[in-house]
């Protein structure tokens, strides 16, 4: 965490754009890079709300298949401050502590919906850095 810039941008809090570009890099086109950020912040809600209905009711197979789903996905667009909470909620969920799960939830809530509500801001953002970084 950079100390020189003590008010970070929006898109620089919820996403490490190194992340997106290399995405871009392997597919060496940024078009499905763009695309599948543009999946993923459709599919926040969604998959918050599996989660949320998993944990309530204490089904491991549905809250981990939803938690790991989010993960994995986050990962690939650079939403490290998420993926890092699914990883938690993925232990909790391993060691069946369900109570644990519940009161982390907020926190991955509150993660997301800053992602979600930032969306517009990080596609136009990661389009003007992908196509940026393949003029080079």
């Amino acid at each position: 965490m950079s100390h020189a810039e003590p008010h970070p941008t929006p898109s620089e809090s919820v996403l490490e754009a190194c992340t997106l570009q290399a995405l871009a890099e392997e597919l060496d086109d940024s078009a499905p890079a763009i695309s599948f950020l543009s999946t993923y912040l459709s599919m926040l809600p969604g998959r918050i709300l599996r989660i949320s209905t998993g944990l309530c009711l204490r089904d491991a197979d549905a809250s981990m298949d939803a938690v790991l789903s989010l993960k994995i996905s986050s990962a690939m667009v650079g939403a490290l401050e998420t993926e890092n909470q699914c990883r938690a909620l993925e232990i909790m969920i391993r060691g069946d502590h369900f109570d644990s799960a519940v009161l982390a939830l907020p926190a991955l809530q509150n993660s997301t919906d800053r992602f979600f509500a930032e969306g517009p801001q990080l596609l136009v953002k990661a389009q003007g850095s992908l196509r940026q970084g393949q003029g080079q």
